[in-house]
Protein backbone atom coordinates (compact mmCIF):
# COMPACT_ATOMS: atom_id res chain seq x y z
CA UNK A 1 0.00 0.00 0.00
CA UNK A 2 2.82 2.37 0.86
CA UNK A 3 5.32 1.02 -1.69
CA UNK A 4 8.01 3.48 -2.74
CA UNK A 5 7.80 5.71 0.33
CA UNK A 6 11.14 6.53 1.90
CA UNK A 7 11.95 6.13 5.59
CA UNK A 8 12.41 9.89 5.85
CA UNK A 9 9.02 10.65 4.27
CA UNK A 10 7.17 8.08 6.37
CA UNK A 11 8.86 9.38 9.52
CA UNK A 12 7.75 12.90 8.71
CA UNK A 13 4.17 11.74 8.18
CA UNK A 14 4.35 9.80 11.46
CA UNK A 15 5.09 13.01 13.35
CA UNK A 16 2.23 14.81 11.64
CA UNK A 17 -0.16 11.94 12.34
CA UNK A 18 0.68 11.86 16.03
CA UNK A 19 -0.04 15.59 16.31
CA UNK A 20 -3.41 15.16 14.60
CA UNK A 21 -4.40 12.07 16.60
CA UNK A 22 -3.58 13.84 19.86
CA UNK A 23 -6.29 16.44 19.18
CA UNK A 24 -9.08 13.84 18.97
CA UNK A 25 -10.58 11.28 21.36
CA UNK A 26 -10.15 8.14 19.22
CA UNK A 27 -7.86 5.57 20.84
CA UNK A 28 -4.25 5.35 19.66
CA UNK A 29 -4.79 2.02 17.90
CA UNK A 30 -3.40 0.70 14.57
CA UNK A 31 -6.74 1.30 12.76
CA UNK A 32 -6.84 4.92 14.00
CA UNK A 33 -3.24 5.42 12.89
CA UNK A 34 -3.97 3.86 9.49
CA UNK A 35 -6.88 6.26 8.89
CA UNK A 36 -4.87 9.34 9.80
CA UNK A 37 -1.84 8.06 7.90
CA UNK A 38 -3.74 7.59 4.65
CA UNK A 39 -5.39 11.01 5.03
CA UNK A 40 -2.10 12.76 5.75
CA UNK A 41 -0.09 10.98 3.06
CA UNK A 42 -2.79 11.66 0.45
CA UNK A 43 -2.92 8.06 -0.76
CA UNK A 44 -6.69 7.66 -0.36
CA UNK A 45 -8.43 10.73 -1.85
CA UNK A 46 -11.96 9.63 -0.89
CA UNK A 47 -10.91 9.11 2.73
CA UNK A 48 -9.07 12.46 2.78
CA UNK A 49 -12.15 14.27 1.48
CA UNK A 50 -14.43 12.57 4.03
CA UNK A 51 -12.06 13.48 6.86
CA UNK A 52 -11.80 17.08 5.64
CA UNK A 53 -15.59 17.46 5.71
CA UNK A 54 -15.76 16.07 9.24
CA UNK A 55 -13.05 18.40 10.50
CA UNK A 56 -14.55 21.42 8.71
CA UNK A 57 -17.83 20.64 10.50
CA UNK A 58 -16.03 20.73 13.84
CA UNK A 59 -16.37 16.97 14.48
CA UNK A 60 -14.10 15.27 16.98
CA UNK A 61 -12.84 11.99 15.57
CA UNK A 62 -13.76 9.20 17.99
CA UNK A 63 -13.57 5.40 17.76
CA UNK A 64 -16.99 5.13 16.14
CA UNK A 65 -16.06 7.69 13.48
CA UNK A 66 -12.83 5.84 12.75
CA UNK A 67 -14.74 2.59 12.30
CA UNK A 68 -17.16 4.28 9.91
CA UNK A 69 -14.35 5.76 7.84
CA UNK A 70 -12.64 2.40 7.59
CA UNK A 71 -15.87 0.70 6.52
CA UNK A 72 -16.68 3.31 3.88
CA UNK A 73 -13.28 4.22 2.51
CA UNK A 74 -10.65 1.61 3.39
CA UNK A 75 -12.28 -1.68 2.40
CA UNK A 76 -10.63 -3.49 -0.49
CA UNK A 77 -13.65 -2.84 -2.71
CA UNK A 78 -13.49 0.92 -2.39
CA UNK A 79 -9.86 1.77 -1.87
CA UNK A 80 -7.86 3.90 -4.31
CA UNK A 81 -6.67 2.46 -7.58
CA UNK A 82 -8.17 -0.97 -6.89
CA UNK A 83 -11.60 0.61 -6.55
CA UNK A 84 -11.24 2.48 -9.84
CA UNK A 85 -9.89 -0.60 -11.58
CA UNK A 86 -12.90 -2.66 -10.48
CA UNK A 87 -15.35 0.07 -11.49
CA UNK A 88 -13.77 0.37 -14.93
CA UNK A 89 -13.88 -3.42 -15.31
CA UNK A 90 -17.59 -3.47 -14.45
CA UNK A 91 -18.25 -0.63 -16.88
CA UNK A 92 -16.43 -2.42 -19.69
CA UNK A 93 -18.35 -5.63 -19.01
CA UNK A 94 -21.67 -3.77 -19.20
CA UNK A 95 -20.64 -1.99 -22.39
CA UNK A 96 -19.58 -5.28 -23.91
CA UNK A 97 -22.87 -6.90 -22.89
CA UNK A 98 -25.28 -4.42 -24.37
CA UNK A 99 -23.06 -3.83 -27.44
CA UNK A 100 -23.19 -7.57 -28.09
CA UNK A 101 -26.96 -7.59 -27.64
CA UNK A 102 -27.42 -4.67 -30.01
CA UNK A 103 -25.14 -6.40 -32.50
CA UNK A 104 -27.32 -9.50 -32.36
CA UNK A 105 -30.42 -7.38 -32.96
CA UNK A 106 -28.77 -5.70 -35.94
CA UNK A 107 -27.63 -9.05 -37.35
CA UNK A 108 -31.10 -10.53 -37.01
CA UNK A 109 -32.60 -7.47 -38.67
CA UNK A 110 -30.15 -7.84 -41.56
CA UNK A 111 -31.17 -11.46 -42.05
CA UNK A 112 -34.84 -10.48 -41.97
CA UNK A 113 -34.27 -7.75 -44.55
CA UNK A 114 -32.76 -10.33 -46.86
CA UNK A 115 -35.80 -12.53 -46.34
CA UNK A 116 -38.15 -9.62 -46.95
CA UNK A 117 -36.30 -8.79 -50.16
CA UNK A 118 -36.70 -12.33 -51.40
CA UNK A 119 -40.43 -12.29 -50.62
CA UNK A 120 -40.91 -8.96 -52.41
CA UNK A 121 -39.57 -10.54 -55.59
CA UNK A 122 -42.56 -12.88 -55.52
CA UNK A 123 -45.98 -11.99 -56.90
CA UNK A 124 -47.72 -11.22 -53.61
CA UNK A 125 -51.40 -10.45 -53.25
CA UNK A 126 -52.47 -7.37 -51.28
CA UNK A 127 -53.09 -9.26 -48.04
CA UNK A 128 -49.65 -10.92 -48.13
CA UNK A 129 -47.99 -7.60 -48.96
CA UNK A 130 -49.74 -5.90 -46.06
CA UNK A 131 -48.64 -8.68 -43.71
CA UNK A 132 -45.04 -8.38 -44.94
CA UNK A 133 -45.06 -4.61 -44.40
CA UNK A 134 -46.40 -5.21 -40.87
CA UNK A 135 -43.53 -7.60 -40.12
CA UNK A 136 -41.01 -5.10 -41.50
CA UNK A 137 -42.45 -2.31 -39.34
CA UNK A 138 -42.34 -4.56 -36.29
CA UNK A 139 -38.70 -5.52 -36.87
CA UNK A 140 -37.76 -1.91 -37.61
CA UNK A 141 -39.37 -0.87 -34.33
CA UNK A 142 -37.34 -3.48 -32.44
CA UNK A 143 -34.08 -2.23 -33.95
CA UNK A 144 -35.03 1.40 -33.25
CA UNK A 145 -35.81 0.56 -29.62
CA UNK A 146 -32.54 -1.37 -29.33
CA UNK A 147 -30.51 1.54 -30.72
CA UNK A 148 -32.28 4.03 -28.43
CA UNK A 149 -31.64 1.75 -25.46
CA UNK A 150 -27.97 1.53 -26.40
CA UNK A 151 -27.74 5.31 -26.77
CA UNK A 152 -29.25 5.71 -23.29
CA UNK A 153 -26.81 3.20 -21.81
CA UNK A 154 -23.89 4.84 -23.59
CA UNK A 155 -24.89 8.18 -22.07
CA UNK A 156 -25.02 6.57 -18.61
CA UNK A 157 -21.60 5.05 -19.25
CA UNK A 158 -20.22 8.40 -20.39
CA UNK A 159 -21.29 9.93 -17.07
CA UNK A 160 -19.67 7.05 -15.18
CA UNK A 161 -16.45 7.55 -17.13
CA UNK A 162 -16.49 11.26 -16.26
CA UNK A 163 -16.97 10.40 -12.60
CA UNK A 164 -14.09 7.92 -12.67
CA UNK A 165 -11.93 10.49 -14.44
CA UNK A 166 -12.61 12.99 -11.67
CA UNK A 167 -11.65 10.37 -9.07
CA UNK A 168 -8.48 9.58 -11.00
CA UNK A 169 -7.60 13.27 -11.33
CA UNK A 170 -8.18 13.70 -7.60
CA UNK A 171 -5.92 10.73 -6.83
CA UNK A 172 -3.22 12.11 -9.09
CA UNK A 173 -3.57 15.52 -7.49
CA UNK A 174 -3.18 14.08 -3.99
CA UNK A 175 -0.09 12.16 -5.13
CA UNK A 176 1.53 15.42 -6.26
CA UNK A 177 1.08 17.36 -3.01
CA UNK A 178 3.53 17.39 -0.10
CA UNK A 179 1.47 16.61 3.04
CA UNK A 180 3.55 18.73 5.43
CA UNK A 181 3.52 22.01 3.49
CA UNK A 182 0.66 21.48 1.01
CA UNK A 183 3.02 22.63 -1.73
CA UNK A 184 3.65 20.58 -4.85
CA UNK A 185 6.05 17.71 -4.24
CA UNK A 186 8.89 16.94 -6.65
CA UNK A 187 6.71 14.74 -8.81
CA UNK A 188 4.02 17.41 -9.05
CA UNK A 189 6.55 20.14 -9.77
CA UNK A 190 8.26 18.21 -12.56
CA UNK A 191 4.92 17.31 -14.13
CA UNK A 192 3.66 20.91 -14.12
CA UNK A 193 7.02 22.35 -15.13
CA UNK A 194 7.30 19.80 -17.94
CA UNK A 195 4.00 21.06 -19.34
CA UNK A 196 5.24 24.65 -19.16
CA UNK A 197 8.55 23.83 -20.82
CA UNK A 198 6.59 22.50 -23.79
CA UNK A 199 4.80 25.84 -24.18
CA UNK A 200 6.93 28.63 -25.67
CA UNK A 201 4.38 31.27 -24.67
CA UNK A 202 4.31 30.07 -21.06
CA UNK A 203 8.08 29.99 -20.66
CA UNK A 204 8.76 33.10 -22.75
CA UNK A 205 12.19 34.48 -23.60
CA UNK A 206 13.41 34.72 -20.02
CA UNK A 207 12.48 32.25 -17.29
CA UNK A 208 14.33 31.07 -14.20
CA UNK A 209 14.51 28.20 -11.73
CA UNK A 210 15.40 28.67 -8.05
CA UNK A 211 16.71 25.97 -5.74
CA UNK A 212 16.37 26.83 -2.04
CA UNK A 213 17.86 24.97 0.93
CA UNK A 214 17.45 25.68 4.66
CA UNK A 215 20.88 26.28 6.19
CA UNK A 216 22.14 23.99 8.97
CA UNK A 217 18.79 22.19 9.12
CA UNK A 218 20.28 19.08 10.72
CA UNK A 219 21.50 21.25 13.58
CA UNK A 220 17.98 22.67 14.00
CA UNK A 221 16.57 19.14 14.26
CA UNK A 222 19.31 17.99 16.63
CA UNK A 223 18.90 21.07 18.87
CA UNK A 224 15.14 21.50 18.98
CA UNK A 225 13.72 18.18 17.74
CA UNK A 226 11.93 17.02 14.60
CA UNK A 227 8.59 18.57 15.51
CA UNK A 228 10.18 21.98 15.61
CA UNK A 229 12.02 21.10 12.40
CA UNK A 230 8.62 20.49 10.79
CA UNK A 231 7.52 23.96 11.98
CA UNK A 232 10.58 25.48 10.33
CA UNK A 233 9.81 23.73 7.04
CA UNK A 234 6.19 24.90 7.18
CA UNK A 235 7.36 28.43 8.02
CA UNK A 236 9.64 28.53 4.98
CA UNK A 237 6.84 27.12 2.84
CA UNK A 238 4.44 29.80 4.07
CA UNK A 239 6.99 32.49 3.22
CA UNK A 240 7.34 31.10 -0.29
CA UNK A 241 3.56 31.01 -0.72
CA UNK A 242 3.25 34.64 0.35
CA UNK A 243 5.98 35.89 -2.00
CA UNK A 244 5.67 33.67 -5.08
CA UNK A 245 2.44 34.40 -6.95
CA UNK A 246 0.61 33.94 -10.25
CA UNK A 247 1.74 31.23 -12.63
CA UNK A 248 4.98 30.66 -10.72
CA UNK A 249 5.42 27.16 -9.33
CA UNK A 250 6.63 26.38 -5.80
CA UNK A 251 7.47 22.90 -4.54
CA UNK A 252 9.07 21.11 -1.66
CA UNK A 253 11.54 18.60 -3.07
CA UNK A 254 11.88 16.71 0.20
CA UNK A 255 13.78 17.32 3.42
CA UNK A 256 14.72 20.99 3.67
CA UNK A 257 14.92 21.65 -0.09
CA UNK A 258 12.50 23.71 -2.19
CA UNK A 259 12.25 24.66 -5.87
CA UNK A 260 10.61 27.59 -7.66
CA UNK A 261 9.90 28.02 -11.38
CA UNK A 262 9.46 31.61 -12.55
CA UNK A 263 8.06 31.72 -16.11
CA UNK A 264 8.68 34.86 -18.15
CA UNK A 265 11.11 36.19 -15.56
CA UNK A 266 14.65 37.41 -16.41
CA UNK A 267 17.60 36.64 -14.15
CA UNK A 268 17.54 40.18 -12.72
CA UNK A 269 13.91 39.77 -11.63
CA UNK A 270 14.57 36.29 -10.26
CA UNK A 271 17.45 37.64 -8.18
CA UNK A 272 15.28 40.38 -6.65
CA UNK A 273 12.60 37.79 -5.77
CA UNK A 274 15.19 35.37 -4.35
CA UNK A 275 16.62 38.10 -2.13
CA UNK A 276 13.13 38.98 -0.90
CA UNK A 277 12.63 35.31 -0.01
CA UNK A 278 16.01 35.01 1.70
CA UNK A 279 15.71 38.22 3.72
CA UNK A 280 12.09 37.57 4.66
CA UNK A 281 12.94 34.13 6.06
CA UNK A 282 15.94 35.47 7.96
CA UNK A 283 13.77 38.11 9.66
CA UNK A 284 11.04 35.62 10.54
CA UNK A 285 10.42 33.97 13.91
CA UNK A 286 9.22 30.42 14.60
CA UNK A 287 7.06 30.00 17.71
CA UNK A 288 8.17 27.37 20.20
CA UNK A 289 7.13 26.49 23.71
CA UNK A 290 8.97 28.92 25.91
CA UNK A 291 9.57 31.57 23.27
CA UNK A 292 10.46 32.19 19.64
CA UNK A 293 13.38 31.04 17.54
CA UNK A 294 14.86 33.31 14.88
CA UNK A 295 17.90 33.32 12.68
CA UNK A 296 16.69 30.65 10.27
CA UNK A 297 18.40 31.26 6.93
CA UNK A 298 18.34 29.78 3.45
CA UNK A 299 20.78 29.51 0.57
CA UNK A 300 19.51 29.98 -2.98
CA UNK A 301 20.73 29.10 -6.47
CA UNK A 302 19.33 30.64 -9.67
CA UNK A 303 19.55 29.34 -13.22
CA UNK A 304 18.10 30.83 -16.39
CA UNK A 305 15.99 28.46 -18.48
CA UNK A 306 14.39 28.41 -21.91
CA UNK A 307 12.30 26.18 -24.17
CA UNK A 308 15.58 24.78 -25.50
CA UNK A 309 16.49 23.30 -22.10
CA UNK A 310 14.67 20.65 -20.09
CA UNK A 311 13.43 21.18 -16.56
CA UNK A 312 15.98 18.61 -15.39
CA UNK A 313 18.85 20.60 -16.93
CA UNK A 314 17.57 23.85 -15.42
CA UNK A 315 17.21 22.28 -11.96
CA UNK A 316 20.71 20.84 -12.21
CA UNK A 317 22.20 24.27 -13.01
CA UNK A 318 20.24 25.91 -10.19
CA UNK A 319 21.44 23.17 -7.83
CA UNK A 320 25.05 23.89 -8.77
CA UNK A 321 24.49 27.58 -8.04
CA UNK A 322 22.94 26.60 -4.68
CA UNK A 323 26.05 24.56 -3.88
CA UNK A 324 28.18 27.64 -4.57
CA UNK A 325 26.03 29.65 -2.15
CA UNK A 326 26.67 27.09 0.56
CA UNK A 327 30.41 26.93 -0.17
CA UNK A 328 30.63 30.73 0.05
CA UNK A 329 29.19 30.82 3.56
CA UNK A 330 25.43 30.18 3.16
CA UNK A 331 22.57 32.70 3.59
CA UNK A 332 23.17 34.09 0.11
CA UNK A 333 21.90 33.94 -3.48
CA UNK A 334 24.10 32.78 -6.37
CA UNK A 335 23.38 32.96 -10.09
CA UNK A 336 24.61 30.07 -12.23
CA UNK A 337 27.13 31.10 -14.83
Amino acid sequence: MYKGQTREASGEILRLVIQKMAAHPAAFTPPTYAVWYECTAGINPALSEAMRKLLDAGRKIDNETIAGLIEQHMSSSSHGAQHMHMEIQKLLERLSGFTEETGKQAGSFGDNLQSYGDKLKQNLDQASLNALIGEMEKDTGKVRDSVQDMQSKLEESRKEVEKLQLELDSARGEAMIDPLTELLNRRGFEARAGEMFGDEEAIGDGSCVLMIDIDHFKKVNDTYGHLFGDKVIRGVADSLKSIVKGRDLVARFGGEEFAVLLPQTPVSGAYVLAENIRQGIEKGKIHRQGGQIGGITVSIGIAASSVDSSITESLDRADKALYQSKEQGRNRTTIFG
